[in-house]
């Protein structure tokens, strides 16, 4: 009878956590963000932190442009610089205890003249909510629901790094592409040069023995 009930249990705590309902267990908040960074440029994001009991991950990776390499930096609500990353293609950070108020998040492209798309992801954490009269099959819900939230994290940030890659990958093969049509068309151009300088110069020596003829 016990196991049925887990089992019971364990299906309605999973059933809450998809359908989003923050009782329970520890709220998320999933926002993710795509900004183009032209050339020789930079783009900053800012974020309100309102409670101590909040912490926010903040997440970036680069999916096309170039070598993907971006500058990074996180500034504090005292304007105090947390992060300075030079030429990085992804990173990942837990933002807690620099204090209440405006965090700004700023993405600089100065390596390449290429055009760089970045992906951002800013998910606030809020602590579980405890409960000190809280019955043991609650407690038992309560873990449910924390493991299914934990593996659904670990699934989407690998899922959000297999499609970074893919993206890397397509621009690799796109810019690896025009490389290759632009060389052909090169090779064809200098081939083309080659039989026309040939052909005159055939063409020269067969009218000077011509002339020493006549």
């Amino acid at each position: 009878m016990f196991q049925v009930s887990s089992l019971y249990q364990l299906l309605v705590a999973s059933f809450v956590l998809l359908l989003g309902s923050p009782v329970l267990g520890a709220a998320s908040n999933y926002a993710p963000i795509a900004i183009n960074l032209p050339a020789f440029s930079k783009e900053c994001l800012y974020y309100d932190l309102v409670s101590h009991e909040e912490s926010l991950v903040v997440s970036y990776q680069v999916l096309t442009g170039g070598n993907f390499e971006i500058d990074f930096e996180i500034t504090a609500p005292d304007g105090s610089q947390i992060v300075n990353e030079k030429q990085k293609k992804y990173s990942d950070f837990l933002l807690k205890s620099f204090g209440l108020g405006q965090y700004s998040f700023c993405f600089s492209n100065t390596y390449g003249t290429a055009l760089k798309k970045v992906e951002i992801v800013l998910e606030l954490e809020k602590g579980a909510l405890s409960d000190e009269n809280s019955s043991p099959k609650d407690a038992i819900a309560n873990n449910a629901i924390e493991e299914i939230d934990r593996s659904l994290i670990k699934i989407s940030k690998t899922m959000n790094y297999l499609r970074a890659r893919e993206w890397r990958n397509m621009s690799t093969v796109e810019s690896t592409y025009s490389r290759l049509t632009w060389l052909s068309l090169l090779i064809m151009g200098i081939m083309i040069g080659i039989s026309v300088i040939q052909a005159g110069i055939i063409q020269f020596f067969f009218k000077s023995r011509s002339r020493n003829y006549v």
